[in-house]
């Protein structure tokens, strides 16, 4: 180890020839060295990333996988998938690539994340449709079996990782409770639903309470929801079920 730097973060660096004093200065200062590798491996593909995206995580690889257990339980054999806020396309592109005859449009409003996604989606030889939009805001008025989301859903002065703080703050922050984008995606999703859907969403784990008063709002009987734990037990998923449980 070298001054708080790992010897797996050392050997990292070596391994892809980016073992350098310069990159040795930012990892001391806690930057992320998945952007100094440019990569992460995300449920078994190798997924570009840089300054411009968040880093995917495992939280969000478990809701992946949650999400292919729900769309098979109840037999989605060929769904239509939204994933907004998609950042790397990290997302919809395992997705796609989980259940080929799927059909997968990702969307974000950052320009230079897509231009990370469509990068990804090349590489991977992934076949998905990319708008960009704000949430809804270019979104033909079609429906889906699923709407998926990891948006932001930081609370504005909620403390985070000093590593964390180098990903872009568009999309980690959401207003004072972290709600903001879920409860502008609540506003106007019903209209994108087929009559049995899910909608699946990363959220933060302190709100769960601010979230359960939100599908109150917005929501009538014929829909059903559940709150879920990650791998860490903290409250990290909500799925909500139309006409289906």
């Amino acid at each position: 180890m070298i001054n708080n730097v790992s010897d797996r973060e050392i050997e990292e660096l070596k391994k892809i020839g980016k073992y350098t004093k310069n990159n040795i200065k930012k990892l001391q200062k806690n930057y992320p060295i998945q952007y100094l590798i440019g990569y992460v491996n995300f449920y078994g593909l190798k997924i570009k990333v840089n300054r411009n995206t968040l880093i995917p995580r495992y939280e969000t690889e478990y809701l992946v996988e949650k999400t292919i257990k729900y769309l098979k339980q109840y037999n989605f054999t060929n769904p239509k998938i939204l994933d907004i806020c998609t950042g790397t396309g990290a997302i919809g592109l395992t997705l796609k690539s989980e259940l080929p005859n799927s059909e997968v449009t990702i969307t974000d409003i950052s320009r230079k994340a897509l231009k990370v996604a469509k990068y990804n989606k090349s590489n991977l030889k992934l076949e998905v449709k990319i708008i960009k939009s704000d949430l809804f805001d270019k979104i033909k008025p079609e429906k889906y079996d699923l709407i998926i989301s990891n948006p932001p859903y930081v609370m504005e002065d909620e403390m985070l990782p000093e590593n964390v703080m180098f990903e872009p703050k568009l999309a980690l922050f959401s207003g004072k409770k972290g709600i903001d984008h879920i409860e502008k995606m609540f506003i106007n999703i019903k209209d994108y639903l087929n009559d049995k859907s899910i909608i699946a969403l990363e959220i933060n784990e302190k709100s769960e309470t601010d979230l359960t008063k939100l599908i109150k709002k917005y929501f009538d009987k014929n829909y059903i929801y559940k709150f879920e734990t990650d791998l860490a037990n903290k409250i990290r998923y909500l799925f909500i079920f139309k006409n289906i449980e």
